[in-house]
């Protein structure tokens, strides 16, 4: 049984945070299908490449959620952030890839752990189902068929795209390369379902080698705060060696934590500096 994860944030409230329109495009945006046997479903990948992209260059690699999702634009928020910051030799030049479907609210299939949880991680349902469809078809398919870094990937993920960005990365086998260098997870719900994924990963990994930016928004109210600020400071206290983790408060409501939390985020992924 999969639970509904997300934020129910007041009409209200959403209306009180500006949301500026993306920056400009730069690059080449192309748009593919790809079949997952796994899920029985295809996915929509939508694709920007650097400007005068080298077919044989490694770039970073930023797996876009949501891209088209209730009219958040997340895809082309973050494609426009990338080109602005690249002109402005901010950040490396990177290709990003929007996972999205012919019904956007498909997503709820793929977002959210299954109820009752399985340590091994082998529900054929919700992110289980697709994190081995990331694992083992898309994004070899990525790899086999852009100019990307498998070393310096990036999910980016907000509301119950967070949910999964928090999963994936608490996915981690110990002793192996993360599927993900850096995660992005931008004002999400925190429920049981997280609590225990960290737990089962302190339980059986001495690190935790990525670097993980979590922002809220204020306009959440007190609830999301208490679970937010106790899932990242119990797993800042389990002292692992390499995770740099960096925590964000956003004085805006949760559509609005979007733009912020990827600049911010993307920024974090791709810096070295501490948390």
């Amino acid at each position: 049984m999969r639970r509904l994860t997300v934020l129910l944030v007041p009409t209200a409230l959403a209306a009180c945070a500006a949301r500026p329109d993306p920056l400009p495009a730069t690059g080449t945006i192309t748009t593919e299908r790809l079949r997952s046997e796994i899920v029985g479903d295809d996915y929509i990948l939508r694709i920007r490449l650097p400007p005068d992209a080298d077919p044989d260059a490694a770039y970073p690699l930023v797996v876009q959620l949501d891209p088209t999702f209730a009219g958040l634009a997340q895809f082309d928020t973050t494609v426009g952030l990338v080109s602005q910051r690249e002109a402005d030799g901010d950040w490396p030049e990177a290709v990003v890839v929007g996972l999205d479907y012919d019904d956007p609210g498909t997503r709820q299939r793929d977002y959210i752990p299954t109820e009752p949880l399985s340590p091994d991680f082998d529900n054929d349902d919700g992110a289980d189902r697709f994190y081995a469809a990331l694992r083992d078809e898309i994004l070899p398919h990525l790899d086999a068929t852009l100019p990307v870094d498998p070393a310096r990937r990036v999910l980016n993920g907000h509301s119950n795209g967070g949910v999964f960005s928090w999963y994936a990365a608490l996915r981690h086998e110990d002793g192996t390369p993360p599927l993900f260098a850096a995660h992005i997870a931008g004002d999400n719900g925190y429920d049981a379902s997280l609590f225990t994924l960290e737990r089962w990963h302190a339980e059986r990994a001495s690190d935790l080698p990525i670097r993980l930016y979590a922002s809220r928004a204020t306009l959440n109210g007190p609830a999301q705060q208490i679970t937010f600020d106790g899932l990242t400071e119990r797993l800042r206290d389990r002292g692992f060696p390499s995770l740099a983790l960096r925590t964000a408060v956003l004085d805006t409501d949760h559509g609005g934590a979007v733009a912020p939390s990827t600049d911010e985020g993307l920024a974090f992924a791709f810096s070295e500096e501490a948390p």
